[in-house]
């Protein structure tokens, strides 16, 4: 069961560090570019967000590329060109962030508490803290600090504690240029395909085949933790 959990929480971490699939509450933001810089125990991997609206932004990470069509999420792998679509409530159990929609309701549901304020890449931000779920299924938490910018609609900065093995992620948003984003940045490229998970569009074993009654043998397990390594490694390569 933990080796179970311990993909679970990488594949967390891989999302959390993305920040949110969709915005605080509907209102106007300008829309912007920008670098995303991530920092994990495993190293630093650079990323970059494209935010049109609300409703339609994209982040490019990690061999990952999310675009956000409220309510539908696209999560393409740059890897393997395989694309899954998701509906944000399906993918709450391994993003908390991924319902969001008006940040200081969650803030107040998630008990997360104002502390200060601070200006990155010259935005002022309000700073954020408090504990999150991270997995439903385990009780799973995570200690997490978020520098929300109000002008921008988005969090500039966050710091999460994700359960041991991943430890402390921090992702930096900097050099940001705001202005009109292209619409074709928010459609999927020719030459992906659909895939019928999200482990297969990652090029990983299908984790929906195992019931709690029905776990991958420790062989199975292995090659599916040397995968995910593999797959971590060739992602900060991009």
């Amino acid at each position: 069961m933990r080796d179970k959990t311990v993909l679970k929480l990488i594949i967390a971490a891989l999302f959390i560090s993305g920040s949110f699939l969709s915005q605080p509450a509907m209102v106007h933001a300008e829309e912007f570019s920008a670098d995303i810089v991530t920092d994990m125990p495993t190293g630093s991997v650079n990323g970059k967000i494209y935010f049109k609206n609300n409703q339609l932004n994209r982040s490019d990470m990690m061999g990952m590329i999310n675009i956000v069509k409220y309510p539908e999420v696209y999560q393409l792998f740059t890897g393997t060109k395989k694309f899954h679509v998701s509906n944000v409530t399906e993918l709450e159990a391994d993003d908390p962030m991924a319902g969001v929609t008006d940040f200081d309701a969650w803030a107040k549901e998630n008990n997360l508490s104002k502390t200060g304020t601070e200006s990155i890449e010259g935005f002022a931000c309000d700073i954020y803290e408090g504990t999150i779920d991270i997995d439903k299924d385990t009780g799973e938490t995570a200690p997490m600090k978020i520098w929300l910018s109000r002008k921008l609609q988005y969090p500039l900065k966050t710091e999460t504690m994700i359960p041991e093995p991943v430890g402390r992620v921090v992702s930096l948003v900097k050099n940001i240029k705001t202005g009109k984003q292209p619409d074709h940045l928010f459609e999927i490229p020719d030459g992906y395909t659909r895939a019928g998970s999200m482990e297969q569009a990652m090029g990983m074993p299908d984790m929906s085949q195992f019931s709690e009654g029905q776990m991958p043998s420790a062989e199975q397990m292995g090659e599916m933790m040397k995968q995910v390594q593999d797959m971590m490694k060739n992602m900060q390569q991009e």
